[in-house]
């Protein structure tokens, strides 16, 4: 039995895990992704580049972002390659829930030493005993476990969401996200309130907040998308200096969040993949700023705003705020994350009809280029929390390989597209 394997037995004991049918599409997987293809390939390469097969990836690599003669060699192999792994993954993809809010997830208890564990350490917190009570896993998120709970106290009873860190999951940390939250919330902008932080894991294993419960209710109405493009309008007015006081110019801003995507790549990747390389070195020949820096979520989309009739909107998970390019969230909602809900053009008509937001097709192309390239950088994190546990899911395996590969292949459809 391969590492994978075992690693995947043991992952299926825990009813947290994922359902029979994403088990069953992993297993599925493992029996026809066959032998690890890259020896042969690093093989084929060291030939065509002069060098040892262990030195093959970094020389490809090294071509492919300086454009030099070899890259017009190596390039298409590896767009070929690519698209070959993605369509061996294709198992895997029918693994992944994505953010489908027709989903319906079982509800799974949360185990009782860490109900009893966070209630003991809300009582130091709080300064009074706490009582957790109905303490479930709210399925769908895949930066952070998340369950809901009832906190009890001596003079009221609330509802609370917990939110856990999965050992480095998509780069994000608790921290930053707190950091976010309350910045934003201090300016007015509609978020739950961080009750509290632990940030050792020494309570639940990994750090976490306890945020408010927010009643409210996903909406795909007219009036309900609009209100989420009108809220983004709102977050991109705010000052950055509440999030960062940094004196950084736009192209500045651009270069550093490219490095800080190859970075977390280059950290979790199994092996050097060339064609991130090169895609970074597109994007910083190609990718251009549209306007001032702002406050970026990241994450913009339906399934991250919370409507209600007392509350309004308020948005949710913050892991991926940060200051960039207002086309950021732009294209990640009308290209990426929105397209449930209707297509690229129905969503590009209703950003300039709601929000007076247009950008040229050079624009869109190169920031839905950037969103891709951070995609397939960021979901390569999922195969190290997989592999490094303690708690695995058919997610998270689905996120590092085949959700990673299709964000590559829609990247090099941008970026190789017009390569020699």
């Amino acid at each position: 039995m391969t590492m994978l394997q075992s690693l995947v037995a043991e992952a299926m004991r825990d009813p947290d895990s994922g359902s029979p049918r994403q088990w069953e599409g992993v297993a599925q997987y493992l029996r026809t992704c066959g032998e690890d293809p890259w020896p042969a390939r690093s093989a084929e390469l060291a030939l065509l580049l002069h060098c040892s097969p262990q030195e093959a990836l970094e020389v490809a690599a090294e071509a492919l972002a300086t454009n030099d003669g070899q890259a017009a060699v190596v390039r298409p192999m590896f767009v070929a390659w690519a698209r070959e792994d993605f369509q061996a993954a294709e198992p895997l993809m029918s693994v992944f829930t994505s953010h489908d809010t027709n989903v319906e997830h079982d509800d799974v208890l949360v185990p009782a030493a860490e109900v009893d564990a966070l209630a003991r350490w809300l009582s130091i917190q709080r300064g009074h005993d706490v009582t957790i009570t109905d303490a479930t896993v709210i399925g769908g998120g895949f930066s952070r476990r998340m369950w809901r709970a009832t906190m009890t106290e001596p003079a009221d009873t609330s509802r609370i969401v917990v939110r856990v860190e999965q050992g480095g999951m998509f780069g994000t940390d608790t921290i930053s996200e707190v950091a976010a939250m309350r910045a934003v919330r201090s300016a007015g902008y509609g978020v739950p309130e961080v009750l509290h932080v632990e940030t050792s894991g020494e309570v639940l294993g990994q750090p976490c907040m306890v945020m408010e419960h927010v009643d409210g209710v996903v909406r795909l109405d007219d009036q309900g998308l609009d209100d989420i493009i009108r809220s983004l309008v709102a977050l991109h007015a705010l000052p950055t200096a509440i999030l960062h006081t940094g004196q950084r110019t736009p192209d500045q801003v651009i270069a550093d969040n490219i490095d800080g995507w190859l970075a977390l790549y280059r950290q979790h990747a199994p092996r050097t993949i060339p064609l991130i390389d090169d895609a970074a070195a597109w994007l910083r020949r190609n990718l251009a700023p549209t306007g001032p820096s702002v406050i970026v979520h990241g994450d913009a989309g339906p399934g991250n705003a919370l409507f209600d009739a007392v509350n309004g909107l308020t948005v949710l998970d913050w892991e991926f705020a940060h200051i960039g390019d207002a086309a950021e969230d732009w294209a990640y909602l009308a290209l990426i994350r929105g397209r449930r809900t209707m297509g690229a053009d129905a969503w590009k008509q209703r950003l300039r009809d709601v929000a007076n937001v247009t950008f040229t097709d050079e624009q869109w192309r190169t920031w839905l280029a950037y969103n891709h390239f951070r995609g397939a950088c960021v979901n390569l994190t999922a195969l190290t929390v997989f592999e490094n546990g303690p708690r695995r899911t058919a997610d998270q395996l689905a996120i590092g390989i085949a959700v990673s590969l299709r964000f590559l292949n829609q990247l090099i459809d941008i970026t190789c597209a017009e390569a020699p």
